[in-house]
């Protein structure tokens, strides 16, 4: 899941060129060195393209050292319908960028004394449970090592969702391992507003919005703070498993939110004086400090007090840039590249997508703000390109070239592994062929795409799988013997099993599709049984416990209210899903 810098030939190119090797050249007068407005406009020029990429209507750049703003730039549109343009005051939610707020806020607590970092949760909110996790230490919220769900419930408001999690379990022994969740950013808030006396919200304002003069900043999002911001977009198809290859758009709902895990909404040159912070070691715009020279060390280095372990994730996290969140402080990701001490933050909101990364050695910093839903790609490639172009000026190479488009599926395997007749248990056949480079169902006279989404998974246009993940089988020998789609299954010559599968009759009145809105964004699941398995979206199986409930990973699964002959209500986690009749 990342961004390609070049082939490895234009690498070795660049690399002689620099050293005056090029043939037919030697003696040569060196080139020019690159200009600040020589940088800025290479990342101009890739701006368009990285738009595209993303499949975003607009965004708006940020580029700042730590005395000013460098240049704000702006790509695209701010509403589709109207045409209107993405401006410099054009204001996004920043989704979980709004953490490394949160972190500032209770760090500055902490440097008051109101806040222990190594304190468990409880001292501060008494009422708080998490069962098998009582002892969870509130530098472990910060470095997401807590071992807490990540959206354990999505009824009611960031409070409820604090208080629910008394109902959820531990999902490892805290600081063990790195788990992001936004339920441990919404405890760090409530921990907030018990030691200040205030509203999170308003602490942020106080500590964080006005020391760095981010007069066009709000907290939260209400039907007047979203006057002036840009329209938000989903995927028209969101509710199906598999994305179609350039899903159309629709408008986000707007929504009233507020939660210290994600609802700041910013402009490009609020967040610019937001880097400036950090650049200067912690120091506002007021010349202020938001929080001491120790905790911002604490901040901006891998948290490392979970046995020794620094904090961080183990897999790529970002598809534009794998080593976004290898390592992760207090509510920033940090991480070294070419002797460069980086800090950074992603955010997705309903309609929107941020991205966030500064160079705390060299001194500067950028950010990417777009409306569009967190999916597939976050606005990173250009921040990951502006901050490659911003270093080689800085040290007078040569700027890198724009990279390629990054890739948004897994490897698969090649187009003639899968390249067989399939047949149901009714007769039905269908054939796959390896054609223009890539693998198609032929069904009679009609081709259908089969477009890669990962290891053996595809999405086509086939409208009897259109909805769901084309997933292929293997044998014990790793070849390809059929494939599922939803509760379809087909097989082909070499698979030697049953066509036909039992399951339990009771399992008829689980099958369905449950929906529900998640910060504005639809969520859907589909139970289907397929093999005689129970599963949701015919992928991830459902595994029945003992006391009537199922397990999906580290997540439990309820059915209730039956009527009609169907359960109404699936509950997951703490989270209420309920019956839509569609398919």
């Amino acid at each position: 899941m990342g961004v390609g810098e070049g082939s490895f030939m234009r690498r070795v190119m660049a690399m002689v060129a620099a050293l005056g090797l090029v043939p037919g050249v030697a003696g040569a007068q060196a080139a020019p060195r690159a200009t600040m407005d020589d940088a800025v406009a290479a990342i101009a020029a890739f701006g368009p393209r990285a738009l595209a990429d993303q499949g975003a209507p607009g965004m708006s750049v940020a580029i700042t050292d730590r005395t000013h703003t460098i240049r704000i730039l702006t790509f695209g549109y701010a509403d589709v319908a109207s045409k209107a343009p993405v401006t410099p005051e054009t204001r996004f939610p920043i989704g979980s960028i709004s953490k490394s707020m949160t972190s500032l806020a209770l760090l500055h607590l902490h440097d008051r004394g109101l806040v222990a970092l190594d304190a468990p949760v409880r001292r501060y909110l008494p009422w708080w449970r998490l069962g098998g996790g009582d002892d969870v230490r509130i530098h472990q919220l910060l470095s997401h090592t807590g071992g807490v769900p990540d959206d354990y419930t999505f009824d009611g408001g960031w409070m409820y969702e604090v208080a629910a999690l008394r109902s959820a379990h531990v999902l490892s022994k805290p600081g063990t391992t790195w788990s992001y969740s936004n339920d441990g950013y919404a405890t760090l808030g409530a921990v907030i507003e018990a030691v200040s006396g205030h509203s999170w919200q308003d602490e942020v304002r106080s500590l964080v919005f006005a020391p760095n003069g981010m007069t066009h900043s709000s907290a939260v999002f209400t039907p007047e703070n979203m006057s002036d911001v840009a329209t938000g977009y989903l995927f028209r198809e969101s509710d199906r498993v598999a994305l179609p290859p350039h899903p159309a758009l629709m408008p986000a709902q707007a929504i009233d939110f507020v939660n210290p895990a994600g609802s700041v909404i910013s402009t490009p040159g609020d967040m610019a004086a937001y880097m400036r912070a950090y650049l200067n070691g912690g120091v506002g715009a007021n010349g202020a400090r938001l929080v001491s020279a120790a905790s911002f060390a604490a901040m901006t280095r891998a948290d490392r007090l979970n046995d020794g372990k620094p904090a961080g994730s183990a897999e790529p996290v970002v598809a534009e840039w794998p080593a976004f969140y290898r390592a992760y402080g207090y509510g920033l990701s940090v991480f070294s590249q070419n002797g460069d001490r980086l800090v950074g933050h992603t955010g997705g909101i309903s309609g929107y997508t941020s991205c966030m990364q500064i160079n705390l050695t060299r001194g500067f910093g950028v950010v990417a703000l777009s409306n569009l839903v967190e999916a597939p790609l976050h606005p990173c490639a250009i921040v990951k390109y502006a901050m490659a172009v911003l270093r080689a000026q800085q040290l007078g190479e040569a700027l890198p070239p724009a990279p390629t488009a990054p890739p948004i599926a897994a490897p698969t395997a090649r187009a003639a592994d899968y390249a067989e007749s399939y047949h149901d248990a009714s007769g039905a056949r269908v054939r796959v062929v390896a054609q223009d480079g890539g693998a198609k169902f032929v069904d009679g006279a009609a081709t259908y795409a089969l477009e890669p989404r990962g290891d053996d998974l595809f999405w086509t246009d086939d409208p009897r799988c259109s909805i769901y993940y084309v997933a292929f089988t293997r044998d014990a020998h790793k070849r390809v013997d059929g494939f599922t789609c939803g509760a379809a299954f087909f097989a082909n010559a070499r698979y030697a099993g049953p066509m036909r599968f039992a399951h339990p009759k009771a399992w008829d009145a689980l099958a369905g599709r449950y929906e529900t809105n998640v910060w504005g964004s639809p969520l859907v699941m589909r139970v289907v049984v397929v093999k005689g398995q129970l599963t949701v979206d015919g992928l991830e199986p459902l595994v029945a416990q003992h006391d009537g409930s199922y397990r999906l990973g580290d997540s439990v699964l309820r059915f209730d209210t039956l009527a009609g002959g169907k359960m109404q209500r699936l509950m997951f986690d703490g989270g209420a899903l309920y019956r839509v009749e569609l398919p």
